[in-house]
């Protein structure tokens, strides 16, 4: 009877896999920088920014299925082993794509930082300092996206079970993104329940040729509200960038970036931080390649 099962399983097992789209991916980057602290004393360090690996799951599901599943497994790698971890979880979630949207749970990246709060985020190490959102991404996460007409909706709420909250939602948060005159624009809302704060703006982004111009402007309402606006310019090799972020201070980034082949970019990237009251103002810079695969 073991053998059976066994034997049966292993069938199952293949019609799934065999119907399913596997697409591993990765990158390593790594830099050069010459950074200041907050006294302003400037140190250079060669460090890993970013390296990952991952693989991407699609169409899992038997032929003639109306409902297929999908999957994403993606790690960070500390290829310094400077910590004590060498492969740190980014992205792990399972979900159903369906007639009436894509649902899935596990620890998954929030949709009003990746479509409002960081679009004017275009830069391989700096930029991204001037807009307020809550979260990257997290883990206990059930998240929802779907396409009504021109409308892209998505969707996220966490609950982690420790916050005693009675609905049990710990956080949620939603962005709508549309084609608008030209230009893609999102508006997009995220509710921070433990902590009694919540974040909104809008953002967009247009391309004119070689031209792309990206910017966003949000808002974090607690006690006191606090607002952030930023815009980032890209033409062929060369990016620009300014932000404002209240009670924070501004930021001039400007960065050079060259795709040597399909796969391999070097760049180079500064920024300046006019920082507002007594903190001392800094001056950053980096060099680095990239390899994506």
């Amino acid at each position: 009877m073991i053998k059976y099962i066994a034997v049966a399983m292993t069938v199952l097992f293949t019609t799934a896999v065999s119907a399913a789209e596997v697409i591993p991916y990765g990158t390593f980057n790594y830099k050069w920088s010459h950074d200041e602290n907050a006294s302003g004393v400037a140190y250079d360090k060669l460090e890993d920014n970013g390296s990952l690996i991952g693989v991407e799951i699609i169409d899992l599901g038997v032929e003639g299925d109306t409902i297929l599943g999908f999957a994403k497994l993606e790690v960070g790698v500390d290829t310094d082993d400077s910590g004590s971890d060498t492969f740190d979880s980014r992205l792990a979630y399972v979900g159903l794509d369906t007639e009436m949207g894509d649902l899935s749970v596990g620890r998954q990246s929030h949709p009003y930082t990746d479509n409002v709060a960081t679009r004017a985020s275009i830069f391989n190490v700096y930029g991204g300092n001037s807009s307020f959102s809550y979260g990257t991404r997290s883990s206990n996460s059930l998240a929802y996206s779907n396409k009504i007409g021109p409308v892209s909706i998505d969707a996220l709420t966490v609950v982690d079970g420790s916050s005693g909250e009675d609905n049990g939602m710990d956080s949620y948060e939603w962005s709508a993104s549309a084609d608008i005159l030209g230009s893609n624009v999102s508006a997009g809302y995220a509710d921070d329940i433990v902590n009694d704060i919540s974040y909104y703006g809008v953002s967009a982004e247009t391309s004119l040729e070689k031209l792309t111009v990206s910017s966003s402007y949000t808002i974090k309402d607690a006690a006191t509200d606090l607002a952030a606006w930023e815009v980032g310019a890209n033409y062929s090799i060369l990016s620009v960038g300014y932000g404002d972020k209240e009670n924070t201070g501004t930021y001039t980034t400007v960065g050079l970036a060259k795709d040597l082949n399909d796969s391999l970019t070097v760049y180079a990237e500064a920024e300046m931080a006019d920082n507002d009251g007594s903190a001392v103002d800094t001056q950053k810079w980096s060099i680095g390649t990239k390899f994506t695969f």
